[in-house]
């Protein structure tokens, strides 16, 4: 097992999530459409990949990342793309009455390899603003395949993001609401039921997007499903097990220390403080002591090394809010950033303005893995997203 920082990783180097993926693929086999609920840096994208990197028996996996995106034609681009990576579904396309820039571009995966990231930005180009004919004629083809006992997961990383930028451009909220339901009509039809499932997540929470927008409703047809930190065992034997693997043994006295700086163990966050670790003994456990874990904690976690890795926090909120909500979240975490917490009470001030945003944003805080809440009283989940936040966004 290789400690790997900042990539999705999967196989052998994807750790302690055994039951996840075999609850995944339990939800797929009895039909279900899943949404999946994570923080951020947890594994989703890991998770994601690993079932189209060892599918079940039966299934083909699609996976594609939408995160780039800016309308419906990179959604529907994405899946041709994809779909012209696996042999059985390349036939679809000769059958679709595409235009003839579409048709020119799928006629190059005859004769030439083509780089499936340059395919997919042809496409997109080839249909321009057209997209919802291609989309129809694809669902009619994927219908129409006949039944050899084969489903077809799709994967849709980053939805919400895309979402949230097509929610702000001109005419944005009636192209979403078209996609959405169009995307709701494919998990719905008895012609594609049991035979072709979508499992959608983002670094950003899809409920809260749409639930500002009005448009909640088209998607409450798809099981939610939750992916979280690790738990304190899982993230102990994490450290032992990968500290012998890279013979950088770790006492437990010390993996309890790391822990308790953590606070929640966000996978991401305990590989990095394991590989800042290692750098700073010069790879030699002998050098560990515990002046040396808080040091490295404060000054290349949560000091000014660490934005690299931890300002995703900060600008995810940008993607996710409009600038009303964006301030009230700065607000909120700002206030919260002590080792106490805050309780509702001192946050009262924010709700005068508009309580209905208040409490939207503030349960967006806490799906997203910024806050917890226990009755009245709010506080960080991550100790270390804690002390970075109060060095470089507490004013």
């Amino acid at each position: 097992m290789r400690n790997i920082i900042g990539q999705a990783v999967v196989g052998d180097d994807l750790y302690g999530r055994t039951y996840e993926l075999g609850r995944l693929w339990e939800l797929l086999d009895h039909g279900q459409h899943i949404l999946m609920l994570a923080p951020r840096r947890v594994g989703k994208t890991s998770l994601m990949l690993e079932l189209r990197r060892a599918p079940r028996d039966n299934w083909d996996v699609l996976y594609i990342d939408v995160e780039g995106g800016e309308g419906p034609a990179d959604f529907v681009a994405a899946i041709l793309a994809a779909l012209a990576t696996i042999p059985r579904y390349r036939t679809l396309f000769e059958a679709i009455p595409f235009s003839t820039g579409v048709k020119k571009v799928l006629a190059r995966l005859k004769s030439v390899a083509v780089d499936i990231d340059v395919f997919r930005v042809e496409l997109k180009g080839a249909l321009g603003r057209e997209w919802v004919h291609p989309e129809d004629q694809l669902y009619a083809r994927l219908a129409s395949l006949p039944d050899a006992g084969v489903d077809l997961l799709i994967i849709v990383d980053e939805l919400p993001l895309l979402i949230s930028r097509m929610l702000r451009s001109d005419g944005g909220h009636r192209e979403v609401e078209l996609l959405l339901s169009r995307l709701r009509h494919w998990r719905q039809a008895p012609e594609l039921r049991g035979r072709v499932h979508t499992l959608v997540g983002g670094s950003i929470g899809l409920e809260g997007v749409l639930r500002r927008a009005g448009l909640s409703g088209l998607i409450n047809d798809i099981t939610p499903f939750r992916l979280d930190a690790w738990s304190r065992t899982t993230a102990t034997k994490f450290l032992d097990e990968a500290g012998r693997d890279s013979n950088f043994l770790l006492d437990q006295d010390s993996i309890t220390h790391i822990l308790e700086l953590l606070g929640d163990p966000v996978p991401y966050h305990v590989q990095l403080f394991l590989s800042a670790l290692r750098d700073a003994c010069k790879g030699e456990p002998a050098r560990i002591s515990p002046n040396l874990i808080e040091q490295c904690f404060v000054e290349r976690l949560a000091g000014a090394a660490g934005t690299a890795h931890l300002d995703h926090y900060a600008t995810r909120l940008e993607s996710a809010f409009d600038p009303e909500e964006y301030a009230m979240a700065r607000s909120i975490l700002s206030r919260a950033c002590n080792r106490a917490g805050v309780s509702l009470a001192r946050l009262k001030d924010l709700t005068k303005p508009n309580e209905a945003t208040f409490q939207s944003v503030l349960r967006d805080l806490q799906a997203d893995g910024y806050l917890n809440r226990q009755g009245d009283h709010l506080e960080f989940r991550s100790n270390l997203l804690r002390e970075w936040w109060g060095k470089h966004h507490v004013s």
